[in-house]
């Protein structure tokens, strides 16, 4: 009969740690529970190897989960942390701080995301999209320089459907990225408004102007990494990815 109070997947805070210190306050994800030891294989949020750990060691109530409330009503996020999932896991583990600088202070962001844990590197891919909406509104963060966490799939997947213009421009993206990486909402200033032209209306269609102030809950969040798994996602990038687009969105053909 298990005695596990973790599932695979979920996140967790080590802490305690005797002979391995150093590891004590990382947050980690649970990729196995082995009966015969009873420990946790813990994959921690940056290198390649895992750690044996006791329950004892292990802590997961800072992290908000899918089955709390708060995860579908809490709407107060402008990013999303995604771990990389362990093969078995049901659920990409993520994670939302309501803590972390928005990217209007990019500094400030990347001082915040080198503290908690411990990026060489942050390396941006811009250009990332929202079902329905003509322009991106967020970026992805990854740590560039990480050679030996895990692949991160969920992110390689969004960055995959990146049209080559984004890719060419974040030098350290080579197809493959590792550990943690990140969301976070930065959206795509209207042309019309950027160019001054304060427009509120344009042959009676309202102009779609990206809100600066929009927040999520963590399921919403969730939602966006999902949808770009699927055939609409691949789509939708297809349709965008032409110069008329990149400068218009939605009023491209009335330039035409």
């Amino acid at each position: 009969m298990s005695n596990a109070n973790f599932s695979v997947g979920d996140l967790i805070r080590i802490h305690g740690l005797v002979s391995k210190p150093q590891f004590n306050q990382m947050i980690g994800v649970v990729k196995a529970f082995h009966e015969n030891t009873q420990r946790y294989e813990i994959q921690p949020s940056r290198g390649s190897k895992t750690l044996a750990i006791k329950d004892v060691n292990l802590s997961d109530d800072e992290f908000l989960k899918p089955t709390d409330d708060k995860f579908k009503t809490e709407r107060v996020y402008d990013n999303v942390f995604l771990w990389p999932s362990p093969t078995t896991a049901t659920r990409i583990p993520i994670q939302c701080y309501s803590d972390c600088p928005s990217a209007d202070f990019p500094s400030r962001q990347d001082e915040y995301i080198q503290s908690k844990l411990g990026w060489e590197s942050v390396d941006t891919l811009s250009g990332i999209e929202e079902e329905g909406r003509e322009k991106p509104t967020f970026l992805l963060l990854f740590d560039g320089l990480d050679e030996s966490s895990p692949k991160n799939h969920a992110a390689m997947t969004i960055a995959k459907l990146l049209p080559e213009y984004k890719v060419q421009s974040c030098s350290r993206y080579k197809g493959i990225i590792r550990g943690v990486a990140i969301l976070t909402y930065s959206p795509t200033k209207s042309t019309f408004k950027s160019m001054g032209l304060g427009l509120d209306h344009m042959n009676g269609q309202q102009v779609n102007e990206a809100n600066e102030n929009r927040r999520f809950t963590p399921q919403l969040l969730y939602d966006i990494i999902q949808f770009h798994k699927t055939d609409r996602a691949e789509r939708q990038y297809k349709n965008h990815n032409d110069p008329m687009h990149r400068t218009f969105g939605a009023f491209k053909h009335m330039m035409m």
